[in-house]
């Protein structure tokens, strides 16, 4: 009857995950704090901020698009992945590559990048994609008019603003995951030996039923 009862408890007050384990929040906090930091160089260095933000980005895309091209040959994923994978590579490379030539370049990539946005997501978009088009539509008839109205600098000025932007709310993205995930992970867990009886309530369950 003793042994019984002692099993319950150490049952109950055994840790259930190992502490070896890293926490599910690090990953999050981590590309949250470098995207935060990349996104306040870009917006306070004007001269090669955009051009760090662009290269770290496209160095980022191709690490990741190889590891899916390695998932893919080791026949842990499909087809689609692997496509995804060697598109992630090219656009890597060529982020990069243009952050080494200049900042004019790098500009223009960040205004093709909010031209081009909306139409992929209307090409790709299930949902509602006549109006992922209509957005387009506005983003380039923005972008066309700024470039008229106040040269084609402020169209470049504009492209890194909206850059650092998307940039600074994704790291605040990750960030929010993050808190939410070490929230979870700090949340008490229902006792292994009770199962959600009513142990503690001196009315009976586990405890109870054992000492019978």
């Amino acid at each position: 009857m003793t042994n019984a009862v002692t099993a319950g408890r150490l049952a109950g007050t055994s840790p259930s995950t190992s502490p070896s384990v890293r926490p599910t929040w690090v990953r999050p906090a981590a590309l949250g704090a470098a995207l935060l930091a990349l996104a306040v160089l870009a917006g306070t260095w004007s001269g090669a901020g955009p051009r760090v933000l662009l290269g770290v980005l496209g160095v980022g895309a191709l690490v990741r698009g190889a590891t899916l091209l390695r998932a893919a040959r080791t026949g842990g994923a499909d087809r689609t992945v692997a496509v995804a994978g060697a598109g992630a590579v090219w656009l890597g490379l060529l982020a990069a590559a243009v952050a080494l030539l200049s900042a004019t370049a790098t500009g223009w990539v960040f205004v093709a990048a909010a031209v081009l946005a909306l139409p992929a997501l209307a090409a790709l978009s299930a949902v509602r994609p006549a109006v992922a088009a209509a957005g387009a539509v506005v983003v380039a008839a923005a972008a066309v008019l700024t470039a008229v109205l106040g040269g084609v600098d402020s169209l470049l000025d504009a492209g890194r603003v909206l850059a650092v932007a998307v940039v600074a709310l994704a790291g605040i993205g990750y960030l929010v995951a993050a808190v939410r995930s070490a929230r979870e992970a700090a949340a008490p867990a229902p006792a292994a030996g009770c199962g959600g009886c009513a142990c503690s309530a001196g009315g009976g369950g586990c405890g109870a039923a054992a000492l019978r």
